[in-house]
């Protein structure tokens, strides 16, 4: 029989040492500045053991302004030692620490000005992160372990940077409210003051080193960053607000054991707002990845997909803006792209992008190449379609490319152009309605051989304001092209039928919907998790 217990600041320590299986840890009004660490804490499916909070604030409170200074020192002790200068070596350090864990729910715990990181797990499974506020930085969350798998992050708030209204958006997402007034307040300063290069530059390419008073090296983080993680990993529902990035996954362990890790990842559902970054970042090594019902406002660049080897990707039913420049007025990252691709890239299978909604005002890519790309049936109309800035697949889009060049000339030719090797890399741009001058007809004669499907007209976006989602279900039934996929499991299903289907994310009943990844279909402990507004057992016995 699980028992509820109640932990002080002064007592906490004492009481997480005598947790077992079933227990609850309710950790009571306070501010716990000391780090709490879970080490071989173990639960069970049927009786996980859960850590929550009544008003209990974790961290050291400091301010990014208090902290900027340490950052930079950090940062440059990284760079001085040959590495990118970054606060990446020092994620252990945060607030709330679960090393060798399994069956452990974390709820409802508010995190403040954790310099560099809130959570961090190591070698754990089964763990839960649900309804967490976290306010200030580096990290929200870092995964690190080969062994760490079958995480769930649901219904949490990041704001890196809350010197602006970013938790104002979230109070009106988490009410049901839209959020077009919250949009045009007050933007943070990471987002509208801090130039990109003093957070992410590095000496090759800017010849500078990390400046110890002006740079910003403590933004340099993600909501969720995994290093050499097995996977199984479900972020849904959580909104993040005035970041750096969000979601980045690093998969660089030796060549034998590569395939075991960044695999079976499903997002869902969250809300990408103002991010200076990149939205979504799988690096290296990925495969079976979900991306479905997320809305993204004002994004540098929603998904790089900077990867040497992936497969089975399935983009499909998001919505997004991307209307508003950041940065102060010298700033030269401000236009980003849609689509960052690798150089060289192997697929193990394909990657599909179908069915999404957005209204752009940046390339869809710029240059590289990227291998079995299907994109088809997306929605896409532009908030400004200067070709100089906008062209869908960068602005030097007519340079000829080399004629029956060797792949050392063409791999250089892509390196500032997107690849027209479409038929070699198996890449298809086929059934989009995209409403800008130059698609599809000048992007053909140019040499990018798009489907006959595809249409440059007006998707008739009801409302296309920036944060509302509703607004971008199309006045028409748009027809798509029909589209089979392949699973890793499965042969070929379909997955859009021309007969029933429309273009874009949004269809007569709701976002576009494929059925669920076999891993989340099966997922261990998920129809015994409690809803977050769930009362405590009836069993549960109070403890002091």
């Amino acid at each position: 029989m699980g028992r509820m217990r109640d932990a002080r600041p002064e007592d906490m320590h004492r009481k997480v040492r005598q947790l077992s299986p079933g227990d609850r840890l309710r950790l009571t009004t306070g501010e716990y500045k000391q780090p709490i660490v879970l080490s071989a804490l173990v639960g069970s499916e049927v009786d996980p053991i859960t850590i929550c909070g009544s008003d209990a604030v974790l961290g050291s409170g400091l301010t990014f302004k208090e902290y900027k200074k340490t950052g930079n020192e950090l940062a440059a002790a990284q760079e001085a030692g040959g590495r990118f200068p970054g606060l990446y070596y020092l994620a252990d350090n945060a607030a709330l620490v679960l090393k060798n864990c399994q069956w452990i729910n974390i709820e409802k715990l508010v995190f403040e000005g954790c310099w560099p990181t809130a959570v961090y797990l190591e070698n754990c499974q089964h763990i839960t992160l649900r309804g967490l506020k976290i306010s200030g930085g580096t990290f929200a969350i870092g995964a690190t372990g080969i062994t760490t798998r079958h995480i769930l992050i649901e219904d949490c708030d990041w704001v890196q940077d809350p010197s602006g209204n970013g938790w104002e958006i979230c109070e009106a997402l988490r009410d049901g409210r839209t959020i077009e007034k919250e949009l045009n307040g007050t933007p943070s300063k990471l987002w509208q003051d801090v130039d990109w290069i003093k957070v992410h530059g590095e000496r090759p390419e800017t010849g500078k080193s990390v400046s110890i008073e002006d740079d910003a090296r403590a933004y340099d983080g993600d909501f969720f960053r995994a290093w050499n993680i097995a996977g199984y990993v479900v972020i849904k529902n959580n909104i993040i607000a005035d970041a750096f990035n969000c979601i980045h996954f690093f998969n660089q362990v030796a060549e034998s054991i590569v395939e075991s890790c960044s695999r079976n990842v499903l997002i869902e559902g969250n809300w990408f707002i103002r991010i200076r970054d990149n939205a979504i970042e799988p690096e290296h090594f990925a495969w079976n990845w979900t991306i479905r019902h997320n809305m993204i406002v004002d994004c540098y660049i929603p998904f790089s997909m900077q990867m040497a080897r992936s497969g089975y990707f399935y983009v499909y039913g998001n919505v997004g803006w991307n209307l508003r420049k950041p940065g102060p007025s010298e700033d030269t990252h401000t236009r980003g792209q849609f689509f960052k691709f690798p150089t060289e890239h192997v697929a193990d299978g394909p990657h599909y992008v179908f069915n999404n909604s957005w209204v752009l005002r940046a390339p869809l890519a710029k240059k590289m190449r990227f291998g079995n790309f299907v994109h088809v049936n997306n929605a896409i109309d532009y908030y400004e379609t200067d070709p100089s800035a906008t062209a869908p697949f960068g602005k030097n889009f007519t340079d000829p490319a080399p004629a029956g060049s060797q792949k050392e000339e063409t791999l250089k030719f892509e390196g500032e152009h997107f690849t027209r090797e479409w038929q070699h890399l198996g890449m298809s741009f086929d059934g989009d309605v995209v409403h800008h001058p130059l698609f599809p007809d000048d992007l053909r004669a140019a040499g990018f051989p798009i489907g006959t499907a595809a249409s440059g007209q007006s998707p008739g976006f009801e409302n296309p304001v920036a944060g509302y989602a509703e607004g971008l279900k199309t006045s028409a039934a748009l027809r798509p092209k029909r589209l089979t996929v392949a699973l890793p499991n499965d042969g070929p299903i379909v997955a859009v039928d021309e007969n029933v289907h429309r273009v874009g994310a949004w269809q007569s009943s709701g976002l576009f919907t494929f059925e669920d990844p076999l891993f989340w279909t099966f997922w261990p402990g998920r129809k015994t998790d409690p809803s977050p507004n769930s009362q405590e057992p009836d069993h549960a016995q109070e403890i002091s």
